[in-house]
């Protein structure tokens, strides 16, 4: 006889134990369904709470940690990114996966050599089927898997990757790795560099570059590089007020209230900070700033300013032969001037004077703190290399207290990180810094014109110089680059002037006398085109004067290119060539303006307008000069 199954019996263990694991694996399913839409939505702090709540309820499946260490990663908290992966490892060792997210929490935390470790532990196991399945009796899930996304939350990483791709992107981790780690040159890695105390001195005191290192090409020759892939506007650098030597920190020194005391004022604000520096090296390691002075270059051998015959032979009839002299004259008598008036400063020498200022103008920043403009060095920042445009913005924060830098625009991993010295010709760059660049629109000639001395209107012309110009108004030398600007305009002001016949200068100096406030006969450049003819003669005074500059160089414009083709392996010889090749091609272009504006001088204003639109676009240089000059003259003049 079968017993009557009795009501209500209680359930056993086994099945209360079996109902509530599946329930708990239902409601762990539905939050990390939540958690991986919240992650494809890059709502990634609400999924890592998501993440965070699946895991209180499975805190064995290795996909849960291995998907919140993505989010973490992507909140850019890679501590905890990397203590998940860690924790997926430990439950899925096997897994390719969660060593890869070790390794990349790794990485972007600049851990290279762990980063590489784990990396290479993924490769090796992503030849095996090795992704865990924790739970494959379960139902499947809705929404996409997030236990292969990439921790980098970018649209292309959204999605599931195969064993293929997995084992690619380590691949090109593992490579980006080891171009860090296995760079000799990497300074930050050298413990015998004066470079690394430099570093930490600088770190120890609150400075902050985390994500850039410096590399060495050859002796006196570095770079800054970035340790990580840096975002556009990233602040990069920080430098502390204290660890700037401005020339407001230079003139509370003993040294600058002497010449101070002294009524000594200098030039520039250069020689306070060149004089405070002397003064914190004569301490040697007592300066605070010890660290930074021992990693200043102790010569300059790409300054102009040390060239020998030799070099200096290679620059002549280049004007920056002219600046060279001007610089170490004005050197010179500034340091026999404080010298002469303050005792003190006699125990450095000339040449200690020299290398102080070289080093101010080689590296110097401009900023402003609490409202006061100042030049400083600021150790690190000066380190960048010059490039235009550059990667980088800078300034001096007073919220921060310090000096920062921020990236312009985004920069790849390894890349070195350029700032700008400005625009500037090459003379400029050349003189000051030792180098000059090859290709530069910023390259400027001097052409020098002169009064004819047997024109029979010179007395009234040089008259009407005066009223323009206080350097000696018969021979003008101007400095000009090649296209229509201020600076070109003066140039072109001053010929109208010695071009004027006698009616133009009867009507030239009423319209001065009639002017009531005169403000366009201010200045030089103001002198607008007179007439064609005038235009014309002053075409031929251009032209002539530019000729005459290229005389005066030794060697032409092919035979330059032909040996910087050829490669010049003395790097001064070669920035002598560059130096003077611009100055070559910048006088070239005006004896072509001049040709060119010329024949557009002599065109009725129909042929004009044609000439001007087959020719658009040529040189938009010389388009400019047509526009604002041939134009109104030839439709003036020409027009009927």
């Amino acid at each position: 006889m079968r017993r009557r199954k009795k009501k209500n019996a209680a359930p056993k263990l086994s099945d209360v134990r079996r109902q509530r694991k599946k329930h708990l694996d239902e409601k762990s399913d539905t939050s990390k369904d939540t958690a991986n839409r919240l992650f494809s939505e890059r709502k990634f702090e609400r999924a890592v709470e998501a993440y965070s709540l699946a895991i209180s309820q499975d805190k064995k499946d290795p996909t849960l940690y291995s998907n919140r260490s993505a989010a973490y990663a992507a909140l850019g908290k890679f501590g905890k990114a990397f203590n998940d992966g860690e924790t997926a490892v430990s439950l899925a060792p096997k897994w390719p996966k969660a060593h890869f997210r070790m390794g990349y929490a790794a990485e972007r935390s600049s851990r290279y050599d762990e980063a590489l470790k784990h990396y290479e532990n993924g490769l090796s196991l992503c030849a095996e089927d090795s992704r865990p399945n924790p739970k494959k009796s379960k139902s499947k899930s809705n929404s996409k898997p997030i236990d292969s996304i990439s921790p980098t939350p970018t649209r292309t990483h959204l999605k599931k990757l195969s064993d293929r791709e997995i084992l690619e992107t380590c691949q090109r981790r593992v490579l980006r790795c080891c171009r860090l780690l296995h760079l000799e040159s990497r300074i930050e890695t050298d413990t015998k560099d004066p470079f690394y105390n430099m570093v930490r001195w600088l770190k120890e005191g609150g400075s902050k570059f985390p994500n850039l290192f410096m590399r060495r090409y050859r002796t006196n020759h570095r770079g800054v590089h970035a340790l990580r892939d840096l975002d556009y506007e990233e602040e990069i650098l920080y430098i502390p007020l204290k660890f700037i030597m401005s020339s407001l920190m230079a003139k509370s020194s003993s040294i600058c209230k002497q010449i101070a005391e002294a009524k000594i004022q200098p030039a520039s604000s250069h020689t306070w900070i060149a004089a405070f520096l002397l003064s914190e090296k004569s301490k040697n390691k007592g300066s605070f700033f010890y660290p930074y002075i021992s990693i200043l270059p102790e010569k300059f051998p790409t300054i102009p300013l040390f060239f020998g015959p030799d070099l200096l032979k290679e620059l002549k009839g280049s004007f920056a032969l002219d600046r060279i002299e001007s610089r170490r004259q004005h050197l010179k008598e500034e340091y026999e001037m404080i010298a002469a008036k303050v005792p003190e400063f006699r125990k450095f020498s000339h040449d200690d004077f020299v290398w102080a200022r070289l080093v101010v103008i080689t590296r110097v920043f401009g900023i402003v703190v609490k409202g006061q403009k100042t030049d400083g060095l600021v150790p690190y920042a000066d380190m960048l290399n010059h490039k235009i445009p550059s990667d980088t913005g800078w300034c001096y924060k007073d919220e921060k207290g310090g000096f920062v830098i921020t990236t312009t625009r985004r920069l790849s991993m390894g890349a070195e990180v350029f700032d700008s010295y400005g625009r500037k010709c090459n003379h400029r760059f050349f003189v000051n810094y030792g180098f000059s660049l090859d290709e530069n629109p910023e390259n400027e000639a001097v052409l020098r014109v002169l009064l004819n001395p047997g024109d029979p209107e010179a007395a009234e012309k040089l008259s009407i110089l005066r009223a323009f110009v206080r350097r000696p108004a018969d021979l003008q030398a101007h400095q000009v680059p090649c296209r229509y600007d201020q600076k070109t305009k003066a140039l072109f002001g001053f010929c109208r002037i010695c071009a004027l016949d006698r009616k133009e200068i009867i009507r030239f100096s009423s319209l001065m006398r009639t002017s009531q406030t005169q403000q366009d006969f201010l200045l030089i450049d103001g002198v607008g085109p007179v007439s064609i003819e005038n235009e014309r003669r002053v075409l031929g005074i251009i032209s002539k004067a530019a000729r005459a500059g290229m005389e005066q160089f030794e060697t032409t414009i092919e035979h330059d290119e032909k040996l910087l083709a050829e490669g010049v392996d003395n790097l001064n010889l070669r920035n002598c060539i560059v130096m003077r090749l611009g100055e070559k091609k910048v006088l070239k272009w005006f004896i072509r303006l001049a040709e060119k504006g010329s024949k557009m001088l002599n065109m009725s204003f129909f042929r004009f307008r044609y000439e001007v639109v087959r020719t658009l676009y040529e040189d938009k240089r010389f388009d400019q000069y047509a526009e604002e000059v041939i134009e109104p003259l030839v439709k003036r003049e020409r027009a009927f």
